[in-house]
């Protein structure tokens, strides 16, 4: 079997998997199982399919089809333009969450120092990619999952930052206590507990640690509002990742807290509540 046929197989099951753009996908899957990029794979496609390519491919293409994560079967992720290694212990970066990001380099000086956290930082992508556009910043990354703090010591190694990034383990903000911050940054699990069952099967297949965020979604910012404003610096800036209808919720919520000012809401790129953006109020 040539490539072009393989590929054109592969995107049929992954049609009939309900997989939403299978001929994309496909063409990841084939490169990956074939350790060739994109443009070297669309310029071979009349080579054979090697005997153990095909084995890895068809495996991949069949568990994709199943709803497995295309992520964890790469191993890779792209976020800010940075390349992430994922595995079943973290959560997959995503798009929507570059806005949480995007916002907080808008509002720091890339030529000034900062002391910034990353709350509950999974596969680092996050922190790292703050360490990354804030040269001068210093960055502490917590986690509650050990395997999850493995993948972001790995993807710090990998983005040579593992010297300005901290990664400690614990919930939240527990291993914070002592510091003073510039900034704090999550992405807390939002999701409705009830709400879980429903979620596509490859959003399933994430650790529900990072989805769950409680009976109405909110457990996480009821403990992270409070808790950043002892932590943040007069006029230090929070920044967290939110759900698409949660943000006039986190906004009360804050506000009933006392210690913030300036308190807003950032859609993402559809348009949708996505980041609550708030400043600690000075003494």
């Amino acid at each position: 079997m040539t490539l072009r046929q393989a590929l054109g197989e592969a995107v049929r099951r992954l049609a009939a998997g309900g997989v939403e753009r299978p001929r994309l996908e496909a063409e990841v899957l084939l490169g990956w199982a074939c350790n060739l990029t994109r443009p070297r794979l669309l310029a071979r496609l009349e080579e054979e399919l090697a005997p153990a390519a095909a084995g890895r491919f068809w495996q991949a293409i069949d568990r994709r089809a199943a709803g497995y994560p295309l992520q964890y079967l790469t191993g890779h992720q792209e976020f800010m333009s940075l390349d992430f290694k994922v595995t079943p212990a973290v959560l997959i970066p995503r798009q929507d969450t570059e806005v949480v990001v995007e916002a907080v380099l808008e509002r720091l000086d890339p030529c000034e120092s900062y002391t910034i956290a990353d709350c509950g930082t999974g596969s680092g992508a996050i922190a790292l990619s703050l360490a990354h556009y804030l040269p001068r910043a210093r960055v502490y990354a917590t986690d509650i999952s050990p395997a999850a703090l493995t993948v972001a010591r790995e993807n710090a190694r990998k983005l040579g930052l593992a010297a300005r990034v901290t990664l400690l383990q614990g919930d939240f903000l527990a291993p914070l206590r002592g510091l003073k911050l510039d900034a704090l940054v999550a992405n807390p699990p939002y999701i409705p507990t009830a709400a879980l069952p429903g979620l596509p099967a490859d959003v399933r297949s994430e650790p529900r640690l990072a989805l769950d965020g409680g009976p109405d979604g909110l457990d996480a910012y009821r403990f992270l509002l409070p808790g950043a404003a002892g932590l943040l610096r007069p006029g230090g800036l929070l920044a967290l990742e939110i759900g698409s209808d949660q943000g006039q919720a986190v906004k009360d919520l804050a506000r009933a807290v006392g210690a913030y000012r300036n308190e807003q809401v950032l859609p993402d790129y559809a348009g949708r509540d996505r980041c609550f953006l708030a400043y600690r109020r000075e003494e």
